[in-house]
């Protein structure tokens, strides 16, 4: 296990090529089949290698290469960082890009990857607390591979088609969160970080008191994200979310109580895929009391539309609760598909 040397940025664009195939295959994003984008991938990597200078460490990203009898045979990446305010949560270290070469799997070179992974990351906490954190597709065969090495799923993902779609006239309606939702939202955030806690995914912050620090920081960020918005009417709002990079949504009952609250966002692909945005629809935050299909159903519907609208065509749901869960079981009710789930495991010093 060592970092990619000058020169070798062909060999890894390759296992690149073979990963995404994959993925294709898997019903994932569509990675493109033009040999110049791998080309000037391989020119990226070997310009990368020279900046890394034979460190496996540059910055937050990690990137690991095996060799076996002389040949570069596999490779992972890794992106260290927190994922919440707390000093006592502990870093993340997110698994990107593993990939074996199908002539040299079985000889140990992706445990002894992700070995490596888990040691650099341990290396960049300095002690501290590090999860390691891999997405891998439903269709994807390694998830055997990932449970004997400890990795256990603590999120799911479900994913339906962008389309324009009527919401549900079943009392709940879904928006643009504003200001004065702030209060309503931290209450809910709070069953969120309880609801992960509970799944094992301790990427996140603790449940915290809610205050007035709390509420006053969560208005203060979604009157910035609403000041470039006239808020003339519902309709502007909802004009200015489309043409923005995310927005805070919430639900409201029949009564305007906010019984749900959602994050949405959506970002364009990177080559080696073939140019298309991505979005995602999480941090489902729903209230205990509310019916989850009632509360999910107005949500789902509107990031269709937002998603269409900014030309994605298909909505991640992520963050969920296992299979089973009213949760994950409103996602399905409202047209998604399984999608991949979320496999962690605490590092450990060696």
């Amino acid at each position: 296990m060592r970092a990619a040397e000058p020169g070798e940025g062909a060999r890894v664009a390759l296992l690149w090529r073979q990963l995404w195939d994959a993925h294709d295959g898997w019903g994932g994003y569509a990675a493109t089949n033009d040999a110049r984008v791998y080309d000037q991938i391989a020119q990226r990597l070997d310009a990368d290698a020279i900046v890394r200078g034979g460190q496996p460490i540059l910055g937050r990203h990690v990137h690991i290469v095996a060799e076996h009898r002389g040949e570069i045979v596999g490779q992972v990446e890794g992106w260290f960082d927190r994922q919440g305010v707390s000093p006592a949560t502990p870093y993340t270290c997110e698994v990107r890009s593993l990939i074996v070469h199908e002539q040299a799997r079985g000889v140990g070179a992706g445990r002894a990857l992700l070995s490596g992974l888990e040691d650099a990351a341990w290396a960049l906490s300095r002690g501290s607390p590090v999860v390691l954190a891999a997405e891998v597709l439903e269709p994807n065969p390694a998830h055997a591979f990932y449970a004997k090495l400890g990795y256990r799923p603590v999120a799911y993902c479900t994913r339906v088609v962008s389309r324009e779609v009527a919401a549900p006239r079943n009392g709940f309606t879904a928006r643009i969160a504003h200001e004065g939702d702030a209060l309503a939202i931290a209450l809910l955030e709070s069953a969120l970080a309880s609801r992960r806690r509970s799944q094992g995914d301790f990427r996140f912050d603790r449940p915290r008191a809610v205050d007035a620090a709390l509420v006053s920081s969560i208005a203060a960020h979604l009157a910035s994200a609403a000041s470039a918005a006239s808020a003339a009417s519902a309709a502007s709002a909802l004009m200015s979310a489309a043409r923005s990079d995310s927005a805070e949504l919430v639900v409201v009952d029949a009564k305007g109580a906010v019984r749900a609250a959602a994050t949405f966002a959506v970002g364009p692909l990177e080559p080696p895929f073939v140019p298309t945005k991505r979005s995602m629809l999480g941090r489902f935050a729903l209230d205990p009391a509310a019916p989850a299909t009632d509360v999910v159903a107005p949500l789902v519907a509107l990031t269709q539309r937002l998603a269409a609208e900014r030309g994605a065509p298909t909505l991640e749901l992520t963050d969920l609760s296992p299979p089973g869960s009213p949760l994950h079981t409103a996602t399905l009710a409202a047209g998604a598909r399984p999608w991949s789930r979320v496999l962690c495991r605490s590092a450990s010093p060696r």
